[in-house]
This record gives structure tokens, sequence and C-alpha cells, in this order.
């Protein structure tokens, strides 16, 4: 169905108007002396880089290549060390990988492959870890601990004398005083955050292990994985845009800042003004859905983000999925998995983020997160050729350019594009075009327009008034027809400018039922519109 416009013609004079943490570990140094652990060199020193370790996995169901790999690439990437260098061995090496629910649309594990980091992936990795030295290894995940025997994390934690433990079912005051690690952050959405033990504690080392998925958030990448390692009800950051005041037991409200709702409202209209992309999508399933709730979900996210050193970021993706995160996608109501065979990884989640969301098809500078993370101080970057990237290989990093590596399309739920006049597919991709140095040079977006026509109101002498979006320079053509077909009237302008343009029909006379149309030079948009008296 075609948007409309509805038009009240009226002798009213005028129109309406137009409308960084996350470097260090907290590990300690190993006693002088005393043999240790410590990322290899290269890694270490080049913070600002992100690497890619390419594999040849065929399918999603062979384990043993799978845990192959990340054997291979964690004794690669980690070194022993000696005479109290590095981390010492006894160091407690906290993992969080992305287990989320997986429910999917099917019953059977194999369809459920691509909604969590692979197992094989996350047993091989800390085995290859652990042959360097550090020997105290605890996986820690909020979601679904009841699906955990059923898909083998239990048994695979039992077998490798790895710690899981279910500390996100109770709430803070029926667990025990030492299960979760409270921090202090001023946050705009937190005041005070609680960790699942020993997860952000002195002597720790951080392994955030991500996948490569589509998500409600654009792509699953490692700052979006942290959210897991909190506590009960202090985890939820997607759980939708709501008053916590109204909605979580009393006892909770003192981690949260009491203003934090006309906080967020203030950001999402500041950010509206500053032109972030998709800012401005509405609510398709409130209270989830649209620019406000991305806006709180951002916010919060990166309270907790702010104050969470990590060791390690990387993002699995020896097989990537599409659509929502949970199974569901754009193929007959289900996501899609592909062979993407690539492993990201970097000192830096922000940057590896950036990368990945680019190696996922879509372009960075159309999320809002890197841009608020920038806005916050927690990273300097949002153009993805401007990060460092090295193909790792062999123990050997190699430096590349970005658009030498394949990339995998995959389709997300990301704030679809449905305001003024947009229908955009529940399932996209983010590429539209972003204007990296127009926002270097200014500090602003600048993001190319969208084709689009809308009615504005009317004039003082009754003459309609619509704005036309136009995506780039040239030749274009307005053109309204009745509600029979026939053109009524046409406007022709030589060489337009991009940008928003108010056009007034000067010929109206009759009211009803009328289709404008909007042509330029290889696109067009349209626009359904009833004028009355």
């Amino acid at each position: 169905m075609k948007r409309r416009d509805f038009i009240k013609v009226s002798s009213a004079a005028g129109i309406a108007g137009l409308v960084g943490p996350g470097y260090t570990a907290m590990a300690n140094t190993a006693p002088s002396g005393a043999d240790g652990f410590d990322l290899h060199p290269f890694i270490k020193e080049h913070p600002e880089a992100v690497f890619i370790n390419l594999t040849s996995v065929k399918e999603k169901t062979d384990s043993k290549p799978i845990y192959d790999a990340a054997y291979k690439l964690a004794s690669e990437m980690f070194v022993k060390t000696t005479d109290g260098k590095g981390y010492s061995n006894s160091t407690k090496v906290t993992c969080k990988p992305n287990w989320t629910c997986n429910r999917g649309p099917k019953p059977d594990s194999v369809s459920k492959l691509g909604i969590t980091t692979d197992l094989h992936y996350i047993e091989g990795y800390l085995n290859g870890v652990k042959n360097k030295g550090p020997q105290n290894y605890y996986l820690r995940e909020c979601a679904c601990p009841f699906n955990w025997e059923a898909n083998g994390y239990t048994g695979m934690a039992e077998r490798n004398n790895f710690d899981l433990r279910d500390l996100s079912s109770k709430d803070y005051w029926d667990m025990e005083p030492d299960d979760l690690i409270f921090k202090e952050v001023d946050g705009v959405v937190f005041k005070k955050v609680g960790y699942m033990a020993p997860m952000n504690a002195p002597d720790t080392f951080l392994i955030n292990i991500a996948k490569f998925k589509a998500h409600q958030m654009g792509i699953t990448g490692a700052i979006k994985n942290l959210q897991g390692i909190v506590g009960k009800k202090l985890h939820m950051f997607c759980g939708g845009h709501f008053d916590i005041f109204r909605t979580y037991d009393k006892r909770y409200h003192q981690f949260f800042q009491p203003d934090y709702m006309t906080r967020i409202r203030e950001l999402h209209k500041k950010h509206l003004q500053d032109g972030i992309p998709r800012w401005d999508s509405l609510m398709d399933r409130p209270p989830q859905g649209g620019g406000a709730f991305m806006e709180q979900w951002v916010q919060r996210m990166l309270d907790s983000y702010s104050i969470t050193p990590t060791g390690i970021n990387i993002v699995e993706g020896i097989y990537g999925l599409d659509g929502n995160g949970f199974g569901n996608g754009p193929h007959d109501g289900e996501g899609m998995t592909y062979m993407s065979n690539n492993v990201i990884f970097g000192k830096d989640a922000f940057r590896v983020d950036l990368i990945t969301h680019w190696l996922a098809g879509h372009e960075p500078g159309n999320f809002g997160l890197f841009h608020i993370g920038i806005e916050r101080g927690l990273s300097d970057v949002l153009d993805p050729f401007d990060i460092p990237v090295y193909l790792w290989r062999d123990g050997k990093a190699k430096k590349v350019k970005l658009d030498s590596i394949k990339r995998t399309p995959l389709l997300t739920s990301y704030l679809r594009k449905n305001s003024n006049g947009h229908n955009e597919a529940k399932y996209h991709l983010c590429d539209e075009p972003f204007d990296y140095s127009s926002w270097k040079t200014t500090g602003k977006v600048n993001q190319r327009d969208v084709p689009s026509v809308r009615a504005l109101g009317t004039d003082s002498n009754n003459k309609v008034v619509m704005e036309v979006s136009v995506p780039e320079k040239g030749d274009v053509y307005v053109d309204i027809l009745n509600r029979h077909g026939e053109l009524v009237w046409r406007m022709e302008a030589d060489g337009l400018e991009p940008g928003k343009h108010e056009v007034v029909w000067d010929g109206f006379s009759q009211p009803g039922l009328y289709n404008v149309y909007v042509n330029g030079m290889g696109w067009d948009a349209e626009r359904e519109m009833v004028i009355y008296t």
C-alpha cells in the first residue's frame, strides 16, 4: 500500500515547518622469576589493529576442524613468558562466549548452529590458551542456563575442568555475597553494575568471544556480547524501552540513575538532530524497536563497557547467521548460515566490531553505537578503512587492504527505515553510503539523502507545498496524476542539487486523490496524497 499524505487546504498563512577502555586486562603480572603467559608481542603492541584469521572449515557440523582451528589460533596468539614477564599463570582466565538463548524455529540442534558461539571453538580456543600456562578458567553467560546441559555446555566444561556456574537466575539478594562483583559507574543509565564473579575482578584476563551473526542491534559483535556478564535484571539491556522504576523490584532501583529516562529522551532528540542514521525509526512492536529503544540499549551497554577491561576481543565467524539472531530470518521465516570462515580479533572491541560489521555487508557509519562510542570517548574511529587490518596466518601478521577480504552479507533486523514514507523490509542490509570525509571534516553526519516526497501543507495562497528529497545532483521531474491516472501537473528542475527541496504545486484547484511521482537519474519515489477542503 502506498504511503498517503492528507492535506487540508486553508487560508492560514505559512506552511508546516520541516520537520576505550577495554585495552587492559585486570591480570596481575607474574612474580619475579616466575613463568607466565601473554598475548603475542605483535598483537599486544598494536591495539589499534584488527586481525583476521581465515579458516577452511567445510561444514558447520565439522566439530574437529573447528576445534583444531581454534586451538591452533590460540596457540599462536598467546606465548609463554619467563622471569616475571606477562601475566601470572595463576591468573583467572574468564571467558564470555555468546551462548544466548537458542530456541530457534526448529527443535533440532543442527538448525540452531549459528545462534551461539560454536561450542567446539570455545573448547579448542581455551585449551590452546591453557597449553601456554594458565590453568584456571571461568565461563560466564547470563542467557538461558537451563539450556546448557542439552546444548553440551555443561559436559564440555566438566571434561575440561572449566568453571561454569549459573549466576543469573537468582536475584542478587538470594545469592552469596561473593557471587556478584559490584562496580560503580557515573553512566547515563547505570549508577552501579553487578558482574558475575570473577568477571571484572582483579587478577583476571577476559577472553571475549562473540558470534558472527545478525541481530536486532545489527551484528552481534564484541561490545554487544559483553552485556551478558552481568547479573539478573541488570543484563536486560535489550528488554525494551520502559521505566525500570515502574517495572523492577525497588531493590534494584539503587543501581540506576533516577533521571535516566529523561536523559535517554534528551540524548535521542540530540542524536536525531545530529543526523545519526536510522535514529528516526519507529517502534514496530513496543516497547522494543525504534531509535529511542536503541538509544537506551546503546547507552546502557556503554555504561557497562566503560568499566570492563578485556584481554582480547574475538568474533568467531567460522560460519555466520543472518536474521534476528535467534534463528528467525528472511528465508521462509528462518535465518540462514553461511560458511564465512573468518575469525576477527583485536585488543579494541570498537575496532573489531567496525570491521565485523563491514565484513557482514554493512556500512559501519550507519550504526549509532559507533557514533555514540566516539561521543563518550570510548572510541576514536568510525571509518573501517582507517583501521590497520592484518591477515593472521601461522603466527604471523601481514597487513592487507580491507576490501581485499571476502564479505559475507548478513541481513539484519536492525532499525528498519519505517518513517517519512519508508517501508523497508524487516530484514535488510544497512549498506547505504555514508560520507566519512564530511564527518571527519565537520564532525557531523552528512548521510546521503534517500529519494522521497511528502506533503508539508499549504502556503498563504492555498498552494500545496511538498518536500522532495534528492539523493544526487541531476535532472528531476515531479509529476502529479489524478485518480484516473491522468497527468495534471509537471515540474522540471535541471541540475537540481542533492538534499531536501520545497516544491509548490501552483496548479491545484480540485480536492481529491492524487499520486505524486518524482524521478531522477536512476532513482524514483512516489506518494499518494488526499487533498480536501
